[in-house]
C-alpha cells in the first residue's frame, strides 16, 4: 500500500518515524521534514515498517550520500544527514536515555566525531559462491552478503585489502561457504583474523604467508568459531600499535577502539580525570587502551575477561616495565565487589554494549573518588550511571565521541566524584 507521509523526527535506530492511520511508521533512509512517498511494509510493534519510494520535498537536514552503495550496503544508515544534525541527534540520544532514568540538568558536551576513512578495525564477511567470493557486509535485514567496491568510513589500508581477499580466498574455502574477517590497522600492517571452519595444511599456510609478504600484513590467524582460541597462522611482524606511548602486541582480533582520533580524546580525559589517582583499577581491560596511558601516572590493576586479551596486556606491560597487574575475569558473573575496590581511589570501566550493571552496583556501594565510565550504548550507560547517581556520585562531565560515522551508534564518556 502507498502512502504519502512527512517525517517527524528519527528514532533510536536511524529511521525516520512518522504515523498512519495513529499509528507509528519507520522508513530507513529518510530525514525529518522530508516529505515522501512509501510503501507500507512489514509490522513493528504497535507500528509498521515502510520502504521508501520517492523523496516529494527534501527535509532541511538531507543531504547527499557520501557513498553510491548507501542504502543497498547495510553498514551505514546516515549517509543521508548532515554532520551538524547527526552530531546533535546522537547528543540528545544520550540526553534522552538519561532522562528516562531520572538524571536531568547534566550538561552533554558536543559531540566529537571521527573524520571519514578513519575506521581502523572491521568485520567482513566473506561468502564463497560458484563465481567466486564476495566480500562485504550484509545486506540492511538480511543475511545477503552485499560485495563492496568502496566505503568511504574505512581506513584506506583497510579497503585495500579487499580485492587481494577476493582474489586469494576460493582457493582457501570451501564451496557454499562463509567466513568472517576481522582486519585492524596497526603501525606495522593490516592484522587480519579469520573465523571460519577451515583445515589449514601447508599448501594453505604457504599460500597466508606469500599474502602477507605481498600485501603488507603483520599477520593472519584462524579461530575455528567465534570465541574459539586463535592460531596464529603467519606472521611478518607484530601486530603493533601504540597505546599512551607504549608498543603493544594486540591479540589477534583482539578489541581497539574504533578510530585512532577517538581514542586519544578519549584516554586524554580519561588521564586528566584521573590525574590525582595513585591505584587505578581498570574493568573490561580490553588490550589496555587505558591502562597503559593510565600506569604513567599511576599502578593500575586490570581486568578483562578474555584470556588472551588479559595475556597480551600484561606481556606488554612486563615487557615495558609498567605498573600493572591483571586478572582474568568475568566482570558480568563476577564483578569486584565493593570491599575488592577499597584499594582504588579511581575506577574506570569500559563494558561491551550491555554494559556493566552488576560491576555498577558495586562501584556504586564503594568509597573510589573518581569513575570514568566509557561506553557505547546509551541505554546501558543510562541505567549505570543511574545507579552510581543513586549511590552518591556525581557527573561532572560528559562527552560524546562519535567514532561510528554514518551509524546509529556513539561512544561516551563520563567522569563522576563523590562530593
Amino acid at each position: 500500500m502507498m502512502v504519502n507521509l512527512t517525517i517527524d523526527h528519527l528514532g533510536s535506530g536511524g529511521d525516520g518515524v512518522t504515523t498512519n492511520e495513529g499509528h507509528p511508521v519507520f522508513v530507513p533512509f529518510t530525514a525529518p521534514e522530508d516529505r515522501i512517498t512509501a510503501e507500507l511494509g512489514d509490522a513493528r510493534g504497535s507500528g509498521r515498517m515502510a520502504e521508501l519510494v520517492e523523496i516529494l520535498k527534501a527535509g532541511p537536514d538531507r543531504v547527499s550520500p557520501r557513498c553510491r552503495h548507501f542504502g543497498t550496503c547495510g553498514g551505514c544508515a546516515l549517509q543521508h544527514l548532515s554532520p551538524a544534525f547527526t552530531a546533535n541527534w546522537k547528543r540528545q540520544r544520550i540526553i534522552d536515555c538519561l532522562s528516562k532514568v531520572g538524571i536531568h540538568d547534566i550538561v552533554v558536551e558536543p559531540t566529537l566525531t571521527s573524520a571519514a576513512q578513519s575506521r581502523r578495525r572491521v568485520e567482513f564477511v566473506a561468502s564463497k559462491r560458484k563465481k567466486g567470493v564476495m566480500i562485504g557486509y550484509h545486506v540492511r535485514r538480511s543475511h545477503q552478503v552485499f560485495d563492496i567496491g568502496e566505503c568511504p568510513v574505512l581506513h584506506p589500508d583497510l579497503l585495500a585489502l579487499v580485492k587481494p581477499l577476493r582474489a586469494m580466498l576460493p582457493h582457501l574455502l570451501p564451496r557454499n561457504s562463509q567466513a568472517r574477517l576481522t582486519a585492524t590497522v596497526t603501525d606495522n600492517g593490516p592484522d587480519l583474523l579469520i573465523t571460519a571452519e577451515l583445515e589449514i595444511d601447508l599448501a594453505a599456510r604457504e599460500l597466508l604467508a606469500g599474502f602477507v609478504a605481498d600485501h603488507g600484513l603483520s599477520r593472519i590467524s584462524l579461530a575455528l568459531k567465534p570465541g574459539a582460541t586463535t592460531e596464529v597462522i603467519t606472521a611478518a611482524r607484530n601486530a603493533e600499535v601504540i597505546l599512551g606511548d607504549v608498543p603493544v602486541i594486540l591479540a589477534p582480533g583482539g578489541f581497539l577502539q574504533a578510530t585512532d582520533d577517538g581514542e586519544k580524546i578519549l584516554i586524554e580525559r580519561a588521564t586528566a580525570a584521573l590525574d590525582s589517582a595513585k591505584n587505578i583499577a581498570d574493568l573490561f581491560a580490553g588490550c589496555g587502551s587505558f591502562s597503559f596511558p593510565l600506569a604513567k601516572q599511576a599502578k593500575v590493576f586490570a581486568v578483562e575477561g578474555d584470556e588472551e586479551l588479559a595475556a597480551a596486556l600484561q606481556n606488554s606491560a612486563n615487557k615495558n616495565i609498567l605498573p600493572i597487574s591483571s586478572e582474568v575475569r568475568d566482570l558480568f558473573h563476577r564483578p569486584l565487589l565493593a570491599e575488592e575496590l577499597k584499594p582504588f581511589d579511581g575506577v574506570l570501566f569500559d563494558p561491551p554494549r550491555a554494559g556493566a550493571q552488576t560491576q555498577s552496583e558495586e562501584v556504586a556501594k564503594s568509597k573510589v573518588e573518581t569513575v570514568v565510565a566509557v561506553s557505547c550504548n546509551p541505554v546501558t550507560f543510562a541505567r549505570d550511571m543511574a545507579l552510581l547517581v543513586t549511590g552518591g556520585y556525581h557527573i561532572d562531565s560528559l562527552l560524546p565521541v562519535d567514532q561510528f560515522l554514518w551509524s546509529p551508534h556513539v561512544e561516551m564518556i563520563a567522569v563522576l566524584t563523590r562530593p
